[in-house]
């Protein structure tokens, strides 16, 4: 048997070689498969759901447009599919009452001397549905379109905004870029909004106080990370650490590159949520390597109401682009970005930067359907225009652009803006609709949540009032007290089914990482071969996609779900025949933190365009709380160019690339296995126990088995330590057919640390 071990310095400009003959076997192979196992049908917790309150933001004005601000309670009557409900709340917001509070809160904050029975007062009269943030997403504008979008927004920002009214800026291209994080400075915002109007902004980076946010956030976690290992750390030094990991804002603030960028000192308690919010979306917009990189429009657009989700107050999005294009065969997408904002109380307000257009906005669809008609009539004598028929049928329903930003505003409570150059009176509307409105709410007395599409009609007795608020959501139910989407419905009934469905090939797997205290940060991974799922073609674009869906859930030993990755991905491919696309894949990476214990973990991928849907279970034990720790061990599939500056909060990124794992389960003989895996040494102090010790110490040896017996043994040189502690490696080897199990060693001191991969090769 023959057999050849390469260890990588990931960081260094050298490898070392070592071929290695195959050794009589002296100890006997530990079980160096992943901690993951699969369970059996009857371990296996039934998943239930609850039902939820409906929560509307009411705006209503009189026949000269003016707002109304007296209307009470027994003038409302909600209904809900033609059928009464019953008002459990219902109050409204005034935005004179509220600048006045607000301001006298910040002259309370502002002033030591300040009476504390008024600014108890004024904190009470503060609540979180007070608290208004503003998203503004500039998207597909013409250059020519620009300096009108440019203005739309600069005279929404003369408004008198309120002291507790937040805006951020964002530019949607290939995917959604943050400009300029949550903010109440003026000053900032017109810079940022200046910036992307005028197409300066041309990094593709996720925008700077994303970036330095991370980058502080990454740095207070690591530090307390080292803090709490560290065994010469006290009681009060430990509880301090901890404060700052679950409260990092105060920690970012202080970061001096957070000092040296003038947009992002506004940190307030108020504004903290918000700006951790788009930290982490910042950080989660690197999740998914796939053909595409990137999302669409709507993609975008769902991500950016996810991040909104458990943010309190009035949340708006206003859109500007120069109208918007609506996915062909996928009315189901525009719903479910519909219901899902509808539900996380979220509101489209969109703006066609075209302005005051001459051309007929109906024209593309009358086209489309005149087209229709011609290939129906060719279709006897050429049954391939049917294909074309459907097309162009298709087509016309989307075409309208300008109807697509008026129904996803209509829909979801706002308003749009269209085919005019007079921008004053719209944004100052918009302003009060954001400061004064009426919050009502009701429990649905139909407790049928089976998917359907329920309609919520407000009406008001008083003569000659228009209502503007929400026209509906899906029926779903809830989970651990969030809504579900559809296709979570399809992932949840397919975990439920016994047997456990197996439709099409797909891999998951919990990546372990770096340990902390009192929790383990994982990466659920899923990779999903292209050539399994179903492939749409458009005959007349030449283009093609698939669709797809995937939902882990993760129980602990109770079986309460304590967390949840889903995503719903879109991508477009290659035009080609299903047995063309060889080892093209998509693959999704999400991060989570498990404190100790035992957990099972149920995913469900599926492929939305035949239905069909693969379940997977594993169970995983968390063992936090070490000084020395290994991560998994991941085969990878290759080593990307890294687009920007290598992100800390990424496990998959070194200095030289991005990993992207290959989660397989068996490899082909002739091919060399590449692993990686990340060190964290354990801090000074804690090896020995004295605050002598350093990772000069620290060993790593690597062990392969075959069928049990270890047929090579390797001494590891170290890579260079990153800024945060962690000590990425990539070993290569080659092993000859069977099953083969690598298992790492980590020595530091009389530390010990292991991590196990198992391989078929075939």
């Amino acid at each position: 048997m023959f057999l050849r071990i390469l260890s990588f310095l990931l960081l260094g400009a050298f490898f070392v070689c070592t071929e290695m003959a195959g050794q009589s076997p002296k100890t006997q192979s530990p079980d160096a498969r992943s901690p993951e196992s699969q369970l059996s049908e009857n371990e296996r917790p039934v998943i239930h759901t609850t039902s939820r309150e409906v929560l509307l933001d009411l705006v209503v004005r009189d026949k000269h447009q003016h707002l109304v601000k007296d209307l009470r309670q027994d003038e409302v009557q909600v209904y809900e599919d033609g059928v009464l409900q019953k008002i459990r709340v219902f109050h409204d917001v005034q935005g004179a009452e509220q600048l006045r509070t607000e301001r006298s809160l910040e002259r309370n904050q502002a002033s030591p001397a300040s009476n504390s029975s008024d600014t108890q007062k004024a904190q009470s009269l503060n609540s979180l549905r007070q608290v208004n943030f503003v998203s503004v997403v500039f998207a597909q504008v013409a250059p020519l379109d620009l300096e009108f979008a440019r203005e739309s927004v600069l005279e929404f920002l003369k408004n008198e905004t309120l002291p507790n009214t937040y805006v951020t800026v964002y530019k949607l291209r290939h995917h959604l870029q943050i400009v300029q994080a949550y903010t109440s400075d003026k000053d900032s915002l017109v810079k940022a909004v200046n910036t992307s109007a005028k197409g300066l902004y041309s990094n593709d980076d996720l925008g700077v106080t994303a970036e330095v946010g991370g980058g502080a956030n990454a740095a207070i976690q690591g530090a307390v990370a080292n803090i709490l290992a560290s065994p010469l750390s006290g009681p009060a030094t430990i509880a301090s650490a901890q404060n700052a990991a679950l409260n990092p804002l105060l920690g970012i603030a202080m970061d001096p590159l957070w000092a040296r960028d003038a947009a992002s000192q506004d940190a307030s308690v108020t504004l903290g949520n918000a700006l951790l919010t788009q930290i982490h979306m910042a950080s989660g917009l690197r999740f998914v390597d796939s053909l595409v990189n990137g999302m669409d429009a709507l993609d975008s657009l769902r991500e950016l109401v996810r991040s909104q989700e458990k943010l309190p107050g009035r949340k708006v999005i206003l859109y500007l682009a120069d109208g918007l294009t609506f996915p062909v065969n996928r009315r189901d997408a525009v719903d479910n970005l519909i219901s899902y904002a509808n539900r996380t109380g979220v509101s489209f307000y969109t703006i066609d930067t075209r302005g005051l257009n001459v051309e007929d906005p109906l024209l593309k669809s009358l086209s489309s359907m005149e087209r229709a008609g011609a290939e129906s009539v060719a279709t006897r004598a050429d049954p391939g225009n049917g294909h074309f028929e459907d097309d162009d049928v298709q087509l016309t329903t989307v075409s309208v652009t300008t109807e697509n930003m008026r129904e996803l505003a209509e829909s979801t409570g706002g308003f749009s803006v269209t085919n005019t150059n007079e921008i004053a009176a719209p944004m100052q509307r918009m302003m009060e609709d954001i400061r004064t409105h009426y919050e009502l709410a009701y429990t649905p007395t139909s407790t049928n949540y089976d998917g359907h599409f329920r309609k919520i009609e407000v009406k008001v007795s008083r003569p000659k009032v228009s209502v503007q608020t929400r026209k509906g959501y899906f029926a779903l139910p809830e989970l651990n007290g969030a809504p579900l989407q559809p296709f979570e419905v399809t992932a949840l009934n397919a975990i439920n089914a016994r047997p456990a469905p197996v439709g099409f090939p797909n891999q998951m797997s919990m990546m372990k990482f770096r340990p902390k205290r009192d929790a383990v940060e994982y990466e659920v991974a899923f990779e999903i071969p292209l050539s399994g799922l179903r492939v749409v073609s458009n005959p007349k674009t030449g283009r093609a996609h698939v669709q797809t869906s995937l939902v882990a859930l993760i129980h602990n030993s109770s079986g309460e779900i304590v967390g949840k990755v889903s995503r719903d991905l879109v991508r477009d491919v290659p035009n080609a025949d299903q047995g063309q696309l060889g080892n093209d894949r998509i693959l999704y990476a999400e991060t989570v933190e498990l404190p100790k214990g035992h957990y099972v973990v149920d995913s469900a991928v599926t492929d939305e365009l035949t239905g069909k849907t693969t379940v997977k279970r594993v169970a995983v034990f968390v063992d936090p709380g070490k000084n020395l720790g290994v991560s998994s061990l991941q085969m990878v599939r290759r080593l990307d160019p890294l687009a920007g500056p290598r992100d800390p909060l990424d496990p998959l990124e070194v200095d030289n690339g991005r990993i992207v794992p290959n989660l397989a389960d068996s490899v082909a003989s002739s091919n060399p296995v590449d692993l990686y895996f990340v060190v964290y040494p354990a801090q000074a102090g804690a090896a020995t126990g004295t605050a002598s010790s350093t990772t000069d110490d620290l060993k790593a040896t690597l062990q392969v088995f075959r069928e049990g017996r270890e047929v090579a043994r390797k001494p590891l040189d170290m890579s260079k330590q990153q800024a945060d502690g962690s000590i990425p490696m990539l070993v290569r080897v080659s092993p000859d057919p069977g099953q083969c199990d690598v298992l790492i060693t980590a020595q530091q001191g009389a530390l010990v640390a292991q991590s196990g991969f198992s391989v078929k090769v075939e």
